[in-house]
């Protein structure tokens, strides 16, 4: 279940949902929409939002669409877009990992507002 660090911040931040420059949601969208050989115009239109909004998300200009924007557009294709369980957590366990990397992510803070309060001093 949980994701380790991938050397850009916190391990705690990134532990089940993992992008570094844009959700990768976009990406399987993208990918959708090209099957569906129509105009990003026509999927706009289709699914209720502005060109500007499909043009950018399908771009990278966009990095966090709002889960709307997905369920339209994946209507709009004929998709459900929704929560599937691939597996059930095993909590016992995921749980103290999640409360250490919390730890530690909050230790890593302090820490950077320490660094910054001496440098702005």
């Amino acid at each position: 279940m949980a994701k380790g660090s991938n050397g850009h911040g916190s391990s705690w931040l990134r532990r089940s949902y993992n992008f570094i420059d844009k959700d990768p949601e976009c990406d399987v969208f993208r990918t959708l929409y090209q099957k569906e050989h129509i105009k990003e115009t026509d999927l706009a239109v289709l699914a209720g939002l502005s060109v500007t909004t499909v043009k950018k998300m399908f771009g990278g200009d966009t990095r966090q669409p709002r889960h709307s924007t997905f369920a339209k557009m994946a209507g709009a294709m004929g998709y459900h877009y929704g929560l599937q369980r691939d597996e059930k957590p095993n909590y016992d366990a995921e749980i103290p990992k999640a409360r250490d990397e919390f730890k530690a992510h909050k230790e890593a803070l302090r820490k950077k507002r320490e660094r910054e309060a001496r440098r702005s001093k």
